[in-house]
């Protein structure tokens, strides 16, 4: 699988993600809708979720306003699946756009993508 380079603010792990992280792949797939649906699901969007990464990017702020301390938002992908790159390149910017946030709020937000295994 060929992935986009993730800057030193996202750390990519080659391994088996922990517990608590939210799976970005559908049906072995990763796509615009695979990801949205997980982010909407897993951060509880509400229904009137528009269902775009503009959308999920105003939530997420949301979010991060509820933050009180610095924290770590895992995501997984398995290594078999077929991923829509360009999907990837746009979750990689939402996530940090959202960084970009937090940071303004002072709150050190550490995303983590594990890739894992076949």
């Amino acid at each position: 699988m060929n992935l986009p380079n993730i800057n030193s603010h996202i750390s990519l792990l080659h391994a088996v993600a922990p517990a608590n992280t939210i799976g970005l792949t559908a049906n072995n797939i990763v796509n615009r809708e695979t990801i949205l649906n997980s982010l909407q699901h897993s951060f509880r969007f509400p229904d009137y979720f528009g269902g775009n990464f503009d959308a999920a990017y105003d939530l997420l702020l949301d979010e991060v306003d509820t933050l009180k301390n610095s924290t770590v938002w895992r995501f997984a992908i398995d290594g078999k699946a077929n991923v829509d790159e360009q999907a990837l390149v746009y979750w990689q910017q939402l996530m940090r756009d959202t960084q970009d946030y937090a940071s303004t709020k002072g709150i050190a937000l550490d995303i983590e993508l594990y890739i894992e295994p076949c």
